[in-house]
């Protein structure tokens, strides 16, 4: 149609003349239908340009062109045919661009491979089956192969000849199931055993304290400060990974610790310090150097 023209409106004339090549003028004259200075140009040439390198289609704006020129021909004029464009060069189809490329890796393949083969000295006629000889393979009766069916244990047994020939090879053939059965119980009785270590392990690092009477319990981090507490008449138990201040509001508690255990009677304050898996009790004074002061 002849306003597909209209399309190259969407892209700078600027852009349109360095991709073409096409004189400004000759662009703005396309642009505007100036078909009285076109008339001196090859415009076939520059509509097929503008057609291959933004996709539209210029047959309708053609055909306008050439009608204009056989209505306003006279026997003098005569069309001037531009020069090549200086610089442009058409756009390659990427399609046939990839098929070279794909033609000229197979052929440097066939061409490495058949040097590679020839410089092996390869002989063809190794390839041929020789049917004429037969390997021979002995199996002796006596000696008789039995592979397991454990994917993990393959054995061979070998029988001995000095085997008493009363023994039957269903005899010599038996599957020892037992040995995977032995093998989930061991494996059973490893999982248990290190259960019990783990078990054994968190009880060692907790300490139970049990009130006699409900008593506040306070918990600091020296770390970092922070605190926590609570009133209990139930054992509480503490860890005793890390590094804590304890104060308890009485001193009418039990406390378990593994084969240490205290029991304590007094209405008084009770203090402890937690560190390096152990627990401490300790003074009025260590506990205002530790707590940074005598204010809980």
């Amino acid at each position: 149609m002849a306003n597909e023209i209209a399309k190259l409106l969407d892209f700078d004339i600027k852009e349109v003349q360095r991709q073409t090549k096409i004189p400004l003028e000759y662009l703005e004259a396309i642009y505007a239908k100036n078909y009285d200075i076109l008339k001196d140009t090859n415009l076939k040439a520059y509509l097929r340009i503008l057609s291959r390198e933004f996709n539209i289609d210029l047959d309708g704006y053609l055909e306008d062109f050439e009608n204009y020129c056989s209505e306003n021909s006279s026997d003098d004029s005569k069309i001037q045919v531009n020069p090549r464009l200086t610089g442009y060069v058409a756009k390659e189809s990427k399609s046939s661009f990839g098929w070279l490329v794909l033609v000229l890796i197979l052929l440097g393949v066939g061409v490495w491979g058949f040097k590679f083969i020839k410089d092996l000295d390869f002989n063809w006629s190794d390839l041929k089956p020789d049917f004429g000889s037969k390997s021979e393979v002995n199996v002796s009766e006596e000696n008789i192969a039995i592979i397991k069916p454990n994917a993990d244990v393959i054995e061979h047994i070998v029988v001995d000849e000095a085997l008493d020939q009363n023994t039957s090879k269903e005899e010599i053939l038996v599957v020892d199931e037992n040995a995977t059965t032995e093998q989930n119980l061991a494996e059973e009785q490893i999982k248990e055993q290190k259960e019990e270590v783990q078990v054994k392990e968190a009880a060692a690092n907790v300490i139970k304290i049990i009130p006699v009477t409900k008593v506040w319990i306070g918990i600091k981090n020296l770390n970092d400060m922070s605190k926590r507490s609570l009133s209990t008449s139930e054992a509480y138990e503490l860890n005793t990974t890390g590094n804590h201040l304890i104060l308890t509001g009485n001193g009418m508690l039990d406390l378990v610790n593994g084969d240490n255990n205290k029991s304590y009677r007094t209405r008084d304050a009770l203090r402890f310090h937690i560190h390096d898996g152990i627990i401490e009790e300790i003074d009025y004074a260590k506990y205002v150097e530790l707590n940074k002061g005598k204010t809980w």
